[in-house]
């Protein structure tokens, strides 16, 4: 897999938490927040907002929450589904147009 494939957005990476959570997936995912180290276990995704996540880690019994998903860097999830593939590290990079916004410029 080449690096842009593992180059995924934050709207790319919610659209999966969403696909997984509405398609009663089995899969679970495990996230690293900038500046954290990985989560230890591989987690359900229990709720998807419009900036966050609950997801529940049934290994130590708890949630854990994403406040806003522009935080987290990296995922990967245990098991393959659609395009993206298990135990992989996709980098989660927000697009410009998630946090910016720009006035279109006219021509003179």
């Amino acid at each position: 897999m080449n690096i842009s494939q593992s180059l995924v957005s934050t709207l790319v990476f919610r659209k999966l938490l969403y696909d997984l959570l509405d398609k009663h997936s089995n899969v679970c995912v495990r996230f690293r927040s900038l500046g954290a180290m990985w989560q230890p276990n591989f987690m359900r995704i229990i709720r998807v907002t419009d900036k966050g996540a609950i997801l529940n880690d049934e290994t130590i019994n708890e949630f854990v929450y994403i406040n806003d998903l522009v935080d987290v860097v990296q995922f990967e999830i245990d098991s393959r589904f659609q395009e993206f593939q298990p135990h992989f590290h996709y980098e989660v990079r927000p697009l410009l147009d998630e946090n910016f916004s720009f006035k279109k410029s006219s021509k003179n």
